[in-house]
């Protein structure tokens, strides 16, 4: 051994300790400068009459030494040392009887070749961390042994896809966040849109209705002017009594509450309005409906029957939005008798409940509906009317949407077509007729 690592002799101070006892080899020990290392070769003492086993010896002196421990046998790892340049003594064995069995099969022992023993570089990595020592300085391709795993060595697949779960996950929910926000503002801007295009079509629908407008206010008006210009003429000729100015009055009163309320009626149809969904009775909106559209119904020679059902109609919605619908229906019905013989122009608007829905229709004996339009009748643009923008079915099929309700149009068997709206009833209906069902 001093003839090997006789050529380190210029490099490092070279101390070779043969204690004769365990106690004077541990004494030894204490005093080795903290800059210099063990190399760990063999000390197999005798101690209480017995010789202690080199590999159970390495444990008490590792324990006890100041400064790290090297050895070159892969027995020793594990008692204490750090590594090194390490034979395996497994390898060496298994070479050994190779060469026994060989010989003991005829083969003459100078015929026999030697071979070294392998050697590699095998590390403690308990001992690595325990003198500080930089893993990097460690040979290439060198064995570490005892090293324990870090989380990251034991579930670094596990770490790596829960990270990419998650990653994917939270794209996912923002894309999924960024269409809900997208599809609310798109329901706004649609709501926006609806609004414009129904104030719209309510003022095209009153432009229609302007000479209704005038007949309306004329007969109230003129009632008016009358009873003035009456009651004028009995106080001049003071022949009139407190009871006949008391019905003038009241009757001039009577004809200008009329007035305002077909002055309402009207400022409200024309009125700019968004959804304001309340309990509505359908009944009130079809009467308010025909008054509107009376005095054309009448121009036009238009017979008009309507049939409420007994039971309550009461839904939830907007009653300005749904009499326009009833009102482009009731339009829509009476431009299609248009070339019907004035004889034959009837109308029926008709009302019934039908198990949790409010179903009305509006049937007319016109041309009926024309077959290349079944399809896109209620599309945009597309009309019958040569007069017509071709938005009113459409702007009827939005507000009915809006309403959670719907829309359906066939032709009559005999002539005419009709068009039926259903919304859903409201519980305020099922209340109201609970009790007259009972009774």
């Amino acid at each position: 051994m001093k003839s090997a690592l006789a050529a380190f002799s210029s490099r490092v101070t070279l101390t070779y300790s043969n204690e004769p006892s365990v106690q004077q080899m541990l004494a030894t020990l204490k005093i080795f400068p903290a800059d210099s290392l063990i190399l760990y070769a063999r000390f197999s003492p005798p101690a209480g009459g017995r010789v202690i086993s080199p590999v159970e010896l390495l444990s008490q002196i590792a324990a006890a030494a100041p400064v790290p421990i090297y050895c070159s046998l892969d027995t020793y790892i594990g008692k204490g040392v750090v590594g090194g340049m390490m034979r395996s003594e497994t390898d060496i064995a298994a070479r050994v009887g190779e060469t026994t069995l060989r010989i003991l099969e005829g083969a003459k022992p100078e015929d026999t070749p030697i071979e070294a023993a392998r050697i590699s570089p095998i590390f403690d990595w308990r001992q690595v961390l325990r003198w500080g020592i930089d893993p990097s300085l460690l040979p290439v391709a060198s064995v570490i042994m005892f090293r324990e795993s870090s989380v990251w060595d034991r579930y670094g697949f596990y770490i790596i896809s829960a990270v990419a779960l998650l990653t994917v996950q939270s794209v996912l929910i923002a894309g999924l966040l960024y269409q809900r926000r997208a599809r609310q503002q798109a329901e706004l801007e649609s709501r926006r849109n609806l609004a414009l295009a129904a104030d719209a079509n309510r003022r095209q629908t009153m432009s229609a209705l302007t000479s209704s407008i005038a007949h309306d206010l004329g007969q109230p008006l003129n009632s008016v002017m009358y009873n003035a210009h009456a009651l004028q003429m009995m106080v001049t000729g003071n022949r009139a009594t407190p009871e006949i100015i008391e019905e003038i009055l009241f009757d001039i009163q009577t004809q200008g509450t009329r007035a305002a309320e077909i002055i309402d009626r009207h400022r409200t149809m024309l009125r700019s309005h968004q959804l304001d969904k309340k309990p509505i009775d359908v009944h009130a909106v079809i009467r308010e409906t025909l008054a509107l559209v009376a005095h054309d119904m009448g121009a036009r020679q238009i017979e008009a029957t309507v049939d409420l059902s007994s039971a309550p109609c009461v839904v939830n919605g907007d009653p300005v939005l749904l009499q326009q619908v009833l009102v482009n229906l009731v339009m829509n019905a009476m431009d299609a008798m248009a070339e019907t013989p004035p004889g034959r122009r009837h109308m029926t608007i008709k009302s019934e409940v039908r198990g949790a829905d409010v179903a009305v229709s509006v049937r007319d004996s016109g041309t009926g509906l024309p077959p290349h339009i079944n399809d896109t009748l209620f599309t945009a643009f597309v009309t019958t009317n040569a007069h017509g923008l071709g938005i009113g079915l459409t702007i009827v099929r939005t507000i009915l949407e809006a309403h959670g309700g719907t829309i359906k149009a066939h032709n009559n068997p005999s002539r005419g077509a009709t068009f039926t709206i259903t919304l859903r009833r409201s519980d305020t209906a099922k209340i109201l007729s609970g009790p007259q069902s009972a009774a």
